[in-house]
């Protein structure tokens, strides 16, 4: 008899993503069925590159704390062309949490969030394969098979694909394609121990080299031996990177038994790559092989009550390291929205669910680009191709525009979203724009002393509200500048209670304000100080754009200024209100997709 159980959101593939997009929903709230047809967490190392940006997301459910605990991070990155270092680019100048790439096999992430979703009585199906799966108006019914042949059945109100590049969950709707590139050149990936007397040039940097022979791509790991060795992960290619359009999928890890890397082809590859330049002797590979790659995108990430994440949807060039943290960036964007409509808070579902693809598409296309760019003129062994890539390189790892350029791209850190249905087409001068991410700002104190005196950052704050909008109401202004009337605050607190979504935040600034709060009426609690100067770059006030404005104002009462932080750190909405009619306008946009109780 077959098994049958119900959940808000079934889950097809426990790899990184799915796994990150399970735990996510288990903190919303939600009840989650995952399920993968593996006996557990991989025991590869596989992907291993984590970008800042990922760790902010990773920090905003208080998970981060795991990866950094076995982690190594590296300082910047190394490049060596035909036998000369052209310049070394540091990561210490971005603006971020975690100014560095973090390295850490997949196998050790996968493991972590396992272990955190058990901590919250979520359970991963191991040994459990998709054989089917039919949409109905409101719900998913799903079929799976496990590991003794026998058959069960879940049921969601979504069914979401994050079972990789070979997706069943994509396979089975003929109406999914997965047109793209094959790459004719193999790659080679092996994970090294080292010994030796340039153990020391490597264990700080991304070290990549170019010669005749081709390039060698080399990242520092997580090493657990003796403290004089390291242990490295080594890229190298085969051959120009050359594409046909054939549709077969081969992107991954290659299971040719015939064609098997040995710890005497890495050895050899090592030193004629580095033109035995490395003083360094492999002692172990605790894991070699070959993989293929594949360059391709979905025709759309939804299908109704499906969704696509990851490789599901997406693979391409490794070049970066880009593959895992953007599939964890799909999960960011799609949990949210699954928990907004679960819970009843989405005045329009369909315009919320199809900003999925809509703001993932347009980025996943360009990162198809860069990658595949970047490793066709990389692994090119064209003379001219070489010189050109000569030159290019070491101007931008001499010049510090371009070398910024370089490291932002890199650590994911400057991208915003383009056009989206959910995201307001209104722009105010100054202040940060729909679209934009918002950055983390100095500390403020909370005027409201009932108890304690408390101060913290907006992502201390944000991280107390899990999967909700945060309304921010700023009336920071100069000295010689009086705030607008406290009715117009009134109303703002008055309107954004009747959205279960939202919650507000009202930050004044030093010397606009009369005293502390020791009682909790009259939403005293959403009051925020922010201490530090105007001219501060990272205080809140600047982060959301509203110093620049008050510099462009001459008015004794300058505007209030209303953004919406959404709960994947983007900005929705963002305004000056100077009157009700000001507040009309800004609360319409909430309308268009946010439920209110007056709705």
């Amino acid at each position: 008899m077959s098994k049958h159980t119900a959940a808000d959101v079934v889950v097809c593939g426990a790899g990184p993503v799915g796994l990150f997009l399970a735990y996510q929903l288990t903190k919303h709230g939600h009840s989650v069925y995952i399920f993968d047809k593996k006996p557990g967490p991989t025991d590869q190392s596989r992907a291993f590159l984590i970008t800042p940006r990922t760790l902010e997301i990773l920090h905003q459910y208080g998970v981060a704390y795991r990866p950094l605990q076995e982690s190594l991070s590296t300082r910047g990155a190394f490049m060596n062309l035909d036998g000369h270092e052209i310049g070394r680019a540091y990561f210490t100048d971005v603006d971020t949490l975690f100014p560095q790439l973090t390295l850490l096999a997949q196998s050790s992430l996968e493991t972590m969030l396992v272990d955190e979703l058990a901590k919250l009585h979520c359970t991963v199906h191991w040994d459990t394969t998709l054989e089917s799966y039919e949409q109905h108006d409101d719900h998913v019914n799903v079929t799976v098979s496990v590991a003794d042949g026998t058959k069960a059945t879940a049921t969601g109100a979504f069914l979401v694909g994050a079972d990789g590049s070979h997706s069943r969950v994509r396979k089975q709707d003929p109406s999914w394609t997965y047109k793209g590139n094959r790459i004719r050149s193999k790659f080679a990936l092996a994970d090294l121990e080292l010994d030796g007397p340039s153990v020391k040039d490597l264990r700080d940097y991304q070290c990549i080299f170019y010669g005749v022979d081709g390039g060698a791509i080399f990242l520092p790991l997580p090493h657990k031996g003796e403290p004089e060795r390291m242990t490295v992960r080594m890229v190298v290619n085969f051959g120009d990177y050359v594409t046909d359009n054939e549709d077969t999928v081969n992107h991954g890890v290659r299971d040719d038994q015939e064609d098997v890397l040995t710890m005497e082809d890495a050895t050899r590859l090592l030193k004629e790559r580095t033109g035995n330049q490395l003083d360094v002797t492999v002692t172990k590979a605790p894991w070699l092989t070959y993989f293929s790659v594949n360059e391709r995108m979905a025709n759309g990430f939804r299908r109704g009550r499906v969704f696509l994440v990851g490789d599901a949807c997406h693979c391409h060039s490794p070049a970066g390291g880009q593959g895992m943290n953007i599939g964890l960036h799909d999960a960011n964007n799609l949990a949210w929205k699954l928990s907004l409509v679960l819970n009843g808070h989405a005045s329009d579902v369909e315009k919320l669910l199809e900003s999925y693809s809509t703001e993932r598409e347009p980025m996943v296309k360009e990162v198809l680009q860069l990658t595949g760019a970047t490793t066709r003129m990389a692994f090119n062994s064209s003379k001219i191709v070489a010189f050109l890539r000569f030159v290019a390189l070491s101007i931008a790892f001499r010049m510090s525009f371009f070398r910024n350029m370089f490291t932002s791209r890199l650590m994911q850190i400057n991208y915003r979203l383009g056009a989206s249905p959910i995201l307001s087409n209104s722009s105010t001068s100054s202040l940060i724009a729909a679209g934009e991410y918002i950055r983390e700002s100095d500390t403020l104190t909370h005027r409201l002393v009932a108890e304690q005196l408390t101060r913290k950052t907006l992502y201390q704050i944000l991280g107390e509200l899990p999967g909700r909008h945060v309304a921010v109401w700023v009336l920071a202004r100069a000295a010689h500048q009086d705030e607008p009337p406290q009715a117009l605050t009134d109303a703002f607190l008055q309107r954004i209670n009747d959205y279960k979504s939202c919650a507000p935040l009202v930050i004044q600034n030093s010397g606009h304000y009369t005293g502390f709060f020791k009682s909790t009426a009259s939403s005293t609690d959403a009051y925020w100080i922010d201490p530090h100067a105007l001219t501060s770059p990272h205080s809140l006030t600047s982060r959301l754009g509203v110093a620049a404005a008050i510099g462009k104002t001459s008015a004794r009462v300058p505007p209030a200024a209303l953004v919406l932080i959404r709960p994947d750190h983007y900005i929705a909405y963002s305004g000056n209100v100077a009157s009700d009619t000001d507040l009309d306008t800004a609360f319409a946009f909430f309308d268009t997709y946010l439920s209110s109780t007056k709705s």
